[in-house]
């Protein structure tokens, strides 16, 4: 679930154009995650407070019951931090 969660701020750090690198995420379960059963997932950011961007998510099953929910804390990066961490492939 962490690296779901994780891919889901990745994308929407994408769709507010920021580059950004996790420093901190957690992850609070109320119910079992189950193998075959359909989720939805929602995130939401707060406006960047000098380099760092808040982040929460939660996943809920079909009938809108929250099965897990989570928080997060990005920080902004310039793409040099990407190239200098052996990324250059993937990062241009």
């Amino acid at each position: 679930m962490a690296t779901v969660l994780d891919d889901l701020y990745g994308f929407l750090l994408y769709a507010i154009g920021n580059l950004a690198v996790t420093r901190k995420l957690e992850v609070e379960y109320l119910r079992p995650v189950l193998l075959d059963v359909e989720y939805s997932l929602r995130a939401v950011s707060t406006k960047p407070d000098g380099r760092k961007i808040r982040m929460s998510a939660t996943l809920e099953d079909v009938a809108g019951q929250v099965i897990a929910r989570s928080v997060a804390l990005f920080l902004i990066v310039e793409i040099e931090h990407f190239t200098s961490h052996g990324m250059p492939d993937t990062a241009s």
